[in-house]
């Protein structure tokens, strides 16, 4: 799941997009009969990606060459390897199925995503039959400073390599 979620970071912003896209996100994540709410902010110019999470509890996940995950309650960054799959080019070649949905397949699994304009929606189920929605509200393409794609952290955190 982990996996796909970095899948899916690294790659949403590819159809039709400008160079930065920004935006508030609200993450559903729909198990069983619980539901998982998580939201934030998302920056991205095209290449590099910040996903800044404020609820229930901080994390900033930034994407560039590797992928760094701070999480400030566990004072601990998680580097790992930036995922192999580039998902930009699926999703270039994703497949309209009705007015402004679209569906991409990746690795046997297939993410939805509603597109007016800009990105508005997009959802898939993960490895363990979860569905996983992102919805995106106040979307800009204004330019983004390129200093917000610059993993900062406190000196004292743990760093976990994965």
């Amino acid at each position: 799941m982990k996996k796909l979620i970095l899948f899916i970071f690294t790659t949403l912003f590819a159809l039709d997009l400008p160079p930065y896209f920004s935006a508030k996100f609200i993450q559903k994540i729909y198990s069983d009969n619980k539901t998982l709410t998580y939201k934030g902010e998302v920056y991205t110019n095209s290449k590099d990606i910040f996903w800044k999470y404020t609820y229930p509890e901080e994390k900033y996940i930034w994407i560039k060459d590797k992928v760094y995950i701070y999480e400030p309650n566990l004072i601990q960054v998680t580097i790992t390897k930036k995922p192999k799959i580039n998902l930009f080019n699926v999703i270039k070649k994703a497949t309209r199925i009705d007015k402004n949905k679209y569906i991409a397949q990746i690795d046997n699994k297939q993410i939805y995503f509603i597109f007016d304009k800009t990105l508005k929606k997009a959802w898939y189920k993960d490895d363990i039959g979860n569905k996983v929605v992102f919805t995106f509200k106040n979307q800009s393409d204004k330019k983004i400073d390129n200093n917000i794609f610059i993993p900062t952290y406190p000196k004292e955190v743990d760093i976990i390599f994965n």
